[in-house]
């Protein structure tokens, strides 16, 4: 016997045992037992986090499958849309091309090629883990059958009015033209300036002076809000300014979601641009200016 354990001799050639005998499949007797595998992202790799969850799910498949039930541990990748273009784009840039150069057609292909070698990578990973998974029935989240029926559930969902399509604040990707979720964006913070515009009131008795520290979205704004209880400006509440440079009438509003006492005690809404502002303005009925193009330019 070795003096030491050399997995790389024993465990690879044993997991190639079991799934050359089949020995993960559902047996087809004992009460049904199963567990999805929550499906990793393509784009990557395996991590410390998968290990630790797949761990436990494999001892409880495991413990149900010598209980003598019908167990199955359904395996998968998700396409990961998003990221999977991310990638694919980042590689096609460092060799001097782009997807609009492929085409449609082309760059799905090096999508399928990319899904192809980063999954295989995930299931190596799982087969050393030595994860009972039913191989058999692997599956991706593109495949035909499971595309089906997402789409089937949001047809469903749509003729009972369950879903619709609305305008939403979104985080836009100016290069891949795609929202992103929240958790695909990096935050920073950055010193700002507090910029001073004066609004003439529409009456043309006098004006508000607007503080804002983002003037660049001003050509956006369908609103000025104020506190309720701000003695300054209660008696302006229902009426309306004139958005410089672009001459538009837009009302003066009042909500308690104002500062009365961070710069002029007025501030801009801009409901496409700023998530604060989204709220309020549907609070308040206030319209949706977009400002920029797909380029963010």
């Amino acid at each position: 016997m070795d003096k030491t354990y050399r997995p790389a001799d024993i465990e690879q050639r044993q997991y190639q045992r079991w799934e050359d005998n089949d020995w993960f499949a559902p047996s087809g007797d004992g009460e049904p037992y199963c567990i999805v595998i929550p499906p990793p992202n393509v784009t990557g790799t395996l991590h410390m986090g998968h290990a630790f969850q797949d761990t436990i799910m494999d001892a409880l498949i495991r413990y149900h499958r010598m209980c003598g039930r019908n167990t199955l541990w359904q395996p998968g990748m998700d396409h990961a849309g998003i990221a999977t273009q991310m990638v694919v784009e980042r590689q096609l840039n460092e060799a001097g091309s782009s997807r609009r150069d492929l085409g449609r057609e082309k760059f799905v292909e090096r999508v399928w090629k990319w899904k192809a070698e980063s999954g295989g990578q995930i299931c190596n990973q799982l087969r050393r883990m030595g994860a009972s998974v039913d191989w058999k029935r692997d599956k991706f989240t593109m495949d035909d059958d499971l595309y089906a029926a997402v789409m089937e559930v949001f047809v469903r969902l749509y003729d009972d009015g369950l879903i619709y399509r609305g305008k939403r604040l979104v985080n836009w990707d100016p290069v891949l033209h795609t929202a992103l979720s929240d958790l695909e964006v990096l935050q920073s913070d950055e010193a700002g300036k507090l910029w001073h515009f004066r609004y003439p009131l529409a009456s043309g008795d006098d004006h508000l002076v607007v503080a804002t520290t983002r003037p660049e979205t001003m050509l956006g704004d369908s609103g000025v809000a104020v506190h309720p209880a701000d003695e300054r400006y209660r008696h302006l509440v229902g009426q309306e300014v004139i958005l410089p440079l672009v001459e538009r009438r837009i009302p003066i509003i009042a909500d308690d979601y104002v500062d009365p006492e961070f710069g002029t005690g007025c501030v801009k809404m801009t409901p496409a641009h700023d998530f604060n502002d989204y709220e309020i303005g549907k609070r308040h009925g206030l319209e949706m200016i977009n400002v920029l193009t797909d380029d963010a330019l």
